[in-house]
């Protein structure tokens, strides 16, 4: 083999090597391009997906508040409302005890309301004879006389079985409240709230109702 031939052959090795230099290099640049487009979409997938989440983490939070806020004006318009009624209650309370209500004095809703709370002690007492206490605010117990009371244990052992002996007596200590009554038996293991304010307690919950169907029931 000559010189010239050697020559040739080592340009042509050469230049092979070249390209495949340069092919290995180009395959190698489109490789690591579709590796970082591909890092460039996940990453921008990611963000997307946490832009997305963080829009529905926001919107749950004005939902959130915006229901919570409603509640609060639902409460305290339910609020203002019964605290209005009740209020016109007491002013409507003072208005019977000075000029009755349809026809019946203060004293007999009063003796109404000793009745009913002796019956209800009674029964639970469930004895043969009954001492019971009446306990009185200081304006009411001007409403009340030794009479009444005897008339009233004369009612309240006709309307028991048992034939129990009642005794009704009003209490040396008196209570505070806008009217009403509170009855026990000696001892107050057994004892009855009839006053004004806890007859409201008790309908409260059914008033709450009411405004509730009326104001705020979804059409």
């Amino acid at each position: 083999m000559g010189a010239e031939e050697i020559v040739r052959k080592i340009k042509e090795e050469a230049e092979a090597e070249c390209e495949k230099i340069i092919s290995d290099a180009e395959a190698n640049r489109r490789k690591r391009l579709a590796e970082a487009r591909a890092e460039v979409e996940e990453q921008k997938k990611s963000f997307v997906a946490a832009s997305e989440q963080k829009a529905r983490e926001e919107k749950e939070g004005v939902v959130r508040a915006a229901r919570l806020n409603a509640r609060k004006v639902r409460w305290d318009a339910e609020e203002k409302i019964i605290a209005e009624v009740l209020e016109e209650a007491a002013k409507a309370l003072k208005e019977v005890k000075k000029n009755g209500f349809k026809g019946r004095s203060y004293s007999e809703i009063l003796a109404g309301l000793i009745k009913d709370a002796a019956v209800s002690v009674v029964a639970a007492g469930a004895g043969s004879s009954s001492e019971l206490e009446v306990r009185l605010s200081e304006e009411d117990a001007s409403f009340v006389t030794p009479e009444m009371l005897k008339e009233l244990s004369a009612e309240v052992e006709r309307s028991t079985r048992g034939g129990v002996k009642v005794r009704l007596s009003v209490s040396g200590e008196r209570i505070k409240s806008e009217g009403g009554v509170v009855v026990s038996g000696r001892g107050g293991k057994v004892e009855v709230n009839n006053t004004f304010e806890q007859r409201m307690a008790r309908l409260s919950s059914g008033l709450r109702e009411e405004i509730v169907k009326s104001l705020f029931a979804e059409k």
